[in-house]
C-alpha cells in the first residue's frame, strides 16, 4: 500500500488536471495590436468639437487626442462587426459581435500621459439593436499604465452573448488638455460554462429561440423560406410536421441567443470548450426511426459539417447525444442545428431543447475515488491509533 502521503498528492495532481481542463477555453486575449493596424477599432461618439488621431505605434492602440477644445469627452470603441484580433477564424468585419456567456468581466490595460486621474465609463452595445450598458461606474484612470477589470454582471444573458462593440467613453477633463491614451490589451475574464443550453423553449409560444427552417423548406408544412414559418412553440418545445415522401427539414438556431434577435447569421458562438451535444427531442408518425443530422455550419465561409442519428418514432423524448471531436471551428458557429431524413409519411417533430456539455474526463472519476480512498485510509489509521 502507498504511503499516505503519496497517495494524497496523488489524487490533488489528479483533480488539478481535470479543473485544467474545465479551464482550458473561453477567455483569453481579445486585443493586443500585435498586428499592424488599429484592428477596427474607432472614434464612436463625442462633440463635434473633439477629434483624435488613432494609431497602433508599436502593439498598442494609441489614442492622440486633437480637440478644439482641449479635453473634451469622447468615446472609442472595437467595430461592430469585429469580435477580435487573435487568431482564425476572427477576421476584421466579420464575426458580428462578441460572445462571453458564462464569463465574469473584461480587463482593460489602459492609461495616459496626463498628471492626474482622469474618469472613464467602459460600455458595451449589445444585442442586435445596440442597447448602450455601462460596465459598471466610472473608473478613475491614472497616469502611466494599469489594468482595470469591468464586471459583465449588469448585462443580461442576452446582451452577453451579443455584444456588438466594447469601448471606452474618455470623460471630460479639460483641466489636463488633450491627453494620449494607450490600450495595450483587451481580455474576457472567468470560469466557462461547463453546460450551456441554446434553446429550450420554455418562454411561452413566442420562444422560438431563434429557430428558423435553414434548408429544404419544403419538407416543413407551412414553411415558406429562411424563416419560422411552419415553426410553432407547443408545450415549452420547437413542433412542426414534416412532411413525408421527401427529404426532411432542416432547422437551425442560429447565432446561440435564445432572445436576442433569430435573424439568420446574425453572429458567430463560440461552443469550442463543449464535448457533447444533446438534442431532447420526439416524433409522431407511422414510420417506425427516422435519421436525424446534428450539423454545423463554421468559420467565414460557413462550412458545414455533420454527425448523424437514428431517432425512434414513438411519441416519446429521446436524448440525442451527439459527440463533438470531429467538428473543426467550433469557436466560430454560425449556424447549429438538425436535418431530419427522407421518411414516408408525415412526422409530427418536438425538440425540447438543445443543450451542450462538457464530459468529465475519465480521471476525474479515479480522482473523487483516490480521495475518497485516501480520507478513509486516513480515517481507518486515525481510529485505529
Amino acid at each position: 500500500m502507498f504511503p499516505r502521503r503519496i497517495l494524497l498528492i496523488s489524487s490533488a495532481v489528479i483533480l488539478l488536471a481535470f479543473s485544467s481542463r474545465l479551464l482550458a477555453q473561453s477567455p483569453g486575449v481579445l486585443y493586443s495590436w500585435n498586428n499592424a493596424g488599429v484592428q477596427d477599432w474607432f472614434r464612436n461618439f463625442g462633440a463635434v468639437s473633439t477629434s483624435a488621431a488613432l494609431s497602433n505605434p508599436g502593439g498598442a492602440f494609441q489614442v492622440l487626442e486633437t480637440s478644439a477644445a482641449a479635453g473634451g469627452s469622447q468615446a472609442f470603441s472595437d467595430g461592430f462587426n469585429t469580435a477580435k484580433d487573435t487568431g482564425a477564424p476572427y477576421a476584421i468585419g466579420n464575426a458580428g459581435g462578441l460572445d462571453l456567456t458564462g464569463l465574469t468581466s473584461l480587463e482593460f490595460d489602459l492609461g495616459h500621459n496626463g498628471v492626474a486621474p482622469v474618469n472613464v465609463q467602459f460600455f458595451t452595445q449589445a444585442t442586435p439593436v445596440s442597447n448602450y450598458v455601462a460596465l459598471g461606474p466610472d473608473l478613475a484612470i491614472a497616469p502611466g499604465t494599469a489594468t482595470y477589470t469591468l464586471p459583465l454582471t449588469g448585462l443580461t444573458a442576452d446582451q452577453a452573448t451579443y455584444m456588438r462593440t466594447i469601448g471606452m467613453n474618455i470623460r471630460d477633463h479639460a483641466a489636463q488638455g488633450n491627453l494620449t491614451w494607450t490600450l495595450g490589451e483587451v481580455r474576457s475574464v472567468g470560469t466557462p460554462l461547463s453546460t450551456r443550453t441554446i434553446a429550450d423553449h420554455n418562454g411561452g409560444a413566442a420562444d422560438f429561440d431563434g429557430a428558423i427552417v435553414n434548408f429544404d423548406g419544403g419538407g416543413v408544412l407551412g414553411n415558406t423560406g429562411q424563416n419560422n414559418t411552419g415553426l410553432s412553440v407547443v408545450g415549452n418545445a420547437l413542433q412542426w410536421t414534416d412532411l413525408g415522401g421527401g427529404p426532411g427539414g432542416a432547422i437551425t438556431w442560429g447565432n446561440g441567443s435564445q432572445n436576442a434577435g433569430g435573424s439568420f447569421n446574425a453572429r458567430p458562438v463560440d461552443l469550442s470548450q463543449y464535448d457533447t451535444v444533446t438534442i431532447r427531442m420526439s416524433a409522431t408518425g407511422a414510420d417506425p426511426s427516422v435519421v436525424v443530422q446534428f450539423y454545423m455550419q463554421t468559420g467565414s465561409g460557413f462550412t458545414y459539417q455533420s454527425l448523424n442519428d437514428v431517432l425512434t418514432v414513438d411519441g416519446q423524448y429521446h436524448d440525442l447525444v451527439f459527440p463533438l471531436a470531429a467538428i473543426t471551428t467550433r469557436s466560430f458557429v454560425d449556424t447549429n442545428g438538425i436535418n431530419l431524413g427522407g421518411h414516408t409519411g408525415d412526422l409530427t417533430i418536438s425538440v425540447d431543447s438543445v443543450s451542450y456539455n462538457v464530459v468529465p474526463e475519465p480521471t476525474s472519476a479515479a480522482a473523487f475515488g483516490l480521495a475518497g480512498i485516501a480520507w478513509l485510509g486516513s480515517r481507518r489509521r486515525t481510529g485505529a491509533a
